[in-house]
Order: C-alpha cells, then structure tokens, then sequence
C-alpha cells in the first residue's frame, strides 16, 4: 500500500514538473488577471455613468484578449438599441487613417518626414502660405505649419458641390498665421492638406488608397469614409438609423451632416471594423499594414516633446495621452453629434476604443480611458518650485480664425490664469500645482486636459502649451478693448430700436413729421444687426461659406451707405441747419452708426 501511494506522489510530482516547464506561463496568468482586473473597472465605470449614455460601443484589448460592451439605444424615441451593426461617427479619429498612410508611404521610400512638401504638390495647387520657411510632414502631423483655423465649411447639411480633396483645399477660408514649427494648433487643414500629399504620391484617391492600403487588408467591410459614404451603401442605410443626442440626452435635428474635408474627419462604422484596427496597432510587426516591425515602432515613438520639458506630446499624429504607463498614444473626436476615442498602449499591449451618439461627450471618451490606463504620475524633480505670479494673465486658443468674422468666437474661449498661493496657478475654475517649472498638473479634469506646460516664446511671449492648441498670451488692454467694441456696439443697436420705436409712436400720435436721415440710419442699424444674427445663426447651422457670402456682402454695402447719409449729416451740423435737439441726435446717430462699422470692420463681417 506504501508503495503504491509513493508511486502516486511520484506522478504527481512528475506531472507538476512537467506543468511548470511546458504548461505554466506566468506571464499568460499575470496577463489574464490583468484583464479580469481592467475588465471589472470598466464595468463598474459604465455601471457607475449609465444615466448619462445615449448610445455607446466600447472595446478594450488586453493583449489578445477583448472585452465589448455596449449600452444604450441608436435611437432613443424608437427604442432601437446598440448592437453591433450599430455605426457610429469616428470624427477626429479618422485622422488615424491618415497619419497611418503616410508612414507606409514613408516606408515605401515615396515620402520623407523632413522636406519642404511642396515638392510633392502640382505647380498649380493653391494653398496658404505666408512665411518663407519650408513646411514639411512633421509640421502637418504635428498641427504646427501655422494655418488658422474655420468654422464655415467643416460640416456642412446639403451636399457639397465639390468632387476633389483638392477642390476643398483650395477653397478653403484659411490662412497661415503663424511660421512653420512655432506654435501648435490643432488644424484640420493640415490633416487635409497631409492626405491629398498622399493622393499625389500614391497617385489614387485618397479614399481609393485608404481601402486598398488599410480597409481591405485589416477586413474592414463594415467602414466608410466618404462623406456621402457613397465607398459602403450598407454604411450609409445603417447610418440612417442612428440618432445623434446631446449630453442631456436631447435630440439633434438634424444630425447627419458632410464633411467636405473628408480625411479629416468623415470616417464612420462598426465598432467591431474599429477594433480591427485598434488590434493590429498592438502587435509587435503591424502586418498587414507595414512591412518593416520598425515602422509600427516610429508611429509610436514622440515626435514633438512639450516645450522645455521631456514630456511627449505627439508622435507622428498621434496625441499623448497623459497617465500612469505613460506612453499611451490615440486620438479623440467629435462631430456634430458623435463623439469618440482610440488610445494604443503597446508596451502594455493595451488599447481602448470608445464611441458614442453624443455631441461633446467626455464622462466616457475621456474617462474609459482614464480608468483603464490610470492617472498620470510625474516623476519628482529635484528643481526648485518657480513662483507662478509669472503666468498671470489671459490667453486664447492658437486654434482659433485669425481672419473674418469667426473670428469673434476667440473672445468667448480666453482663459484666465490667476495665481494661488506661492506656486500653484487656478486656470478659470481648476486647480492647478506645480510639479516643477512651467509644469502644472491638474487633478479637476480628465487625464487627456491634466497637464499644461507654460514657457516663453520669442515672438508671442507668454504661452500655455495644453493638449490640442497652445493658449497665447492676450494682453489686458486688448482683451478689454475688444470687449468694450463689443458692448458698445450693442448699446448703439438698443439706442436704434429705442429710437425707431419713439419715432414711429410720435409719427402715429401726434403727426410729426419723420427726420428722414436719422429715421432711415437707425433702421438701417436694426436690419444690419439683425443680419449679424442671421449669418450667427446660419453658421451654427453648418451651412457653406459661399451660403453666407451675400449676407456678409450685404454689412460692406452698410457701411457704404453709412458714410453717406453721415456724411450728410455731418454737412447739416457744420452749416448749423439744425435746432439743438436735432444736432444731439445727429451726433448720436453718427456715433451709434460708426461704432456699429467699426464692429464690421474690425470684426471683418463682411466679404
């Protein structure tokens, strides 16, 4: 009986030897526990917000394993439910596409990072350029070639006219505002621009070279990225069937816009296509997208470090993502009613992806990721603290028009930074410490917002380095003075209305004859103003520039006859034609009148 329990323990033995040699990874356990442990967060984290989903689909890969959830309706008043032929918007995240075809092209030996691109465009294409030094790839990747930015054309409701990336670019109302490589400012032009350099060096469409290139090696048969999505009619029938909503879960009407600057932002599909994508950017070749593993390698590698620091910021397109691992590398996006999120860890062999139906949504593009990947940590630095009086001040968005009348949208996007304490700063309502100089760290908002950097700049001054734009520093008389042209040009609008509405109650009541020039500019003043709101209202209705262009027109024929009929009246005041009360109201009419040009001029609403 010994013996056969010796014989036994023998094989027992003899097994769990074998087990440990040939059977047991530690490293496959540590990865499943890993996975179980980053899968239980996100459920608890989508369990935790579900009040807050219209529609979403999001996907986390741990290695090779994948977890999918999805929560929600695509259609809220019909009770359609996400599935998984549910399409969603990518928006910005279809720049992805873009940076990705250019490394294969660079692979290819048909595009290098650093030359002047121009070597690449045809002779004849226009594009903005302002400045005599080169723009090259990096610049486009990195959103510092200088270009403004446009809030006319981006989306749009009706069909565009135009046929070609190139019609697009060309038309586009953009203007190079700042020298190549000086400040970064997240442009979709470029990322535009970026792409037809890939139509002209592959020599195909860039929608023809992005399903060839990347779509039908990866078997994404359920992904368009035309902005009719006329490349996939089984897209286009499903898109049909979502609804986009707004964080308070109200309905967008419509929400089914084009994208006339289509790499930029047109792509759209099923999250499962998406995730295609996602598992190939974890592996340690990239196959099939890249021939050479040292390709996937450099798509991931910092090419644009904070200023002054040796924190990343971007690699070849693609945007830190501040936490814990540091070194996770994605993009987000948002449409006019879609939002979403794609962030690669590879030395983690971790990646996430998150797309919703709603406008602007952050608790769970930004915070998914947040979760998954971890807070940032900074490595302590043995520098002494800079004392954080030095960055007071206002500062706006670098991605901002710097020309016509968007441009007037800046004003509402300026920051203030105020000092606290001795060397921690509040930007608006967070709460910023410093982790050594020009480095601030906030923890009152997501990971992808939590650190800014702040350094001198020899041309702007003052800037404010964040994850999108640089902030430029505004000087306080200006910022005031703009505001003052604001606020003034308001009050002559109330004094006109005022004044019609007191003249036309006199003419009824008792008869008095009209002051013909003062009755006609005042109603001009009304009927040019109440055009100001119309082009508002028009362009946040995504409608094309060339919509506007008869209404911006119509402020320039303003101001034409706004010297006239001054001009008249100024000619009355010197003759000394009019009685006292007549000349106050002269002089108030040509002042509420200048004030109002002066507001066209310098706000440039007109064409």
């Amino acid at each position: 009986m010994r013996k056969y329990n010796n014989n036994i323990f023998m094989a027992f033995i003899c097994f769990l030897l074998l087990w440990m040699l040939f059977g047991y990874n530690p490293q496959i356990t540590s990865s499943a526990n890993e996975h179980a442990y980053l899968e239980n967060k996100l459920e608890n984290y989508i369990v935790k917000h579900e009040e807050n989903i219209a529609g979403l689909a999001t996907i986390m890969v741990v290695d090779d394993k994948i977890t999918y959830k999805m929560k929600g309706y695509a259609n809220i008043e019909k009770e359609v439910p996400v599935n998984e032929n549910t399409v969603f918007e990518w928006a910005s995240v279809s720049k992805i596409l873009i940076w990705i075809s250019v490394l294969q092209l660079v692979e290819a030996g048909k595009l290098d990072l650093e030359t002047n691109i121009e070597i690449y465009l045809p002779n004849d294409f226009h594009y903005p350029k302002k400045f005599e030094e080169p723009i090259t790839m990096y610049d486009l990747m990195h959103h510092s070639a200088g270009f403004d930015d446009s809030y006319t054309d981006l989306m749009i409701h009706q069909s565009t006219k135009k046929t070609s990336l190139r019609e697009v670019l060309e038309s586009a109302d953009i203007k190079q505002v700042f020298p190549p490589g000086d400040i970064v400012a997240y442009s979709n032009y470029g990322s535009g621009l970026a792409a037809y350099i890939v139509e002209e060096v592959s020599g195909i469409d860039y929608r023809e070279y992005v399903r060839k290139n990347i779509f039908e090696p990866l078997h994404m048969t359920k992904t368009a990225i035309d902005p009719h999505q006329n490349d996939n009619k089984w897209v286009k029938e499903q898109r049909g069937k979502v609804q986009g909503y707004t964080n308070a879960l109200q309905l967008i009407e419509p929400n089914n816009y084009s994208i006339p600057m289509f790499p930029a932002g047109s792509a759209m599909g099923i999250a499962k296509d998406l995730k295609k994508l996602l598992q190939v950017l974890l592996t340690e070749d990239g196959a099939p997208l890249f021939k050479d593993k040292r390709t996937i390698t450099s798509l991931f590698n910092p090419t644009l470090y904070y200023p002054e620091t040796n924190i990343p910021r971007i690699a070849n397109g693609l945007f830190y993502l501040p936490s814990q691992s540091q070194h996770v590398f994605g993009h987000g996006g948002n449409s006019k009613a879609f939002s979403s999120s794609f962030y690669v860890d590879r030395k983690e062999r971790i990646g996430v992806l998150v797309l919703t139906n709603m406008k602007d949504e952050s608790t769970f593009t930004h915070g998914i990721p947040e979760t998954i990947f971890g807070k940032y940590e900074h490595v302590e630095s043995d520098l002494h603290l800079e004392n954080s009086s030095q960055w007071k001040g206002i500062y706006e968005p670098a991605r901002l028009p710097r020309h016509g009348f968007s441009k007037l949208y800046g004003l509402f996007l300026r920051s203030h930074t105020k000092q606290q304490g001795s060397d921690a700063i509040r930007l608006n309502d967070l709460y910023y410490s410093q982790l050594e100089p020009g480095i601030y760290k906030t923890d009152d908002d997501f990971s992808m917002y939590s650190v800014d950097v702040y350094s001198e700049n020899p041309q702007n001054k003052k800037i404010l380095s964040s994850t999108y734009s640089d902030l430029l520093y505004i000087p306080s008389y200006k910022h005031f003075l703009e505001w003052a042209i604001i606020i003034l040009g308001l009050l002559a609008f109330m004094f006109s209305v005022i004044y019609v509405i007191v003249t036309l109650c006199k003419r009824i009541w008792s008869k008095k004859n009209l002051q013909i020039f003062h009755f006609t500019q005042h109603l001009l003043n009304i009927l040019m103003f109440t055009n100001v709101l119309w082009i508002v209202f028009k362009t946040l209705s995504m409608v094309s520039y060339s919509f506007l262009k008869p209404f911006l027109t119509l402020n320039l024929i303003y101001v034409v006859i706004v010297l006239v009929i001054s001009g008249f009246l100024i000619i009355k005041l010197k003759r000394n034609r009019l009685v006292n009360y007549n000349k106050r109201i002269s002089v108030m009419t040509i002042m509420s009148a200048g004030i109002l040009c002066i507001n066209i001029l310098y706000w440039e609403i007109y064409y």
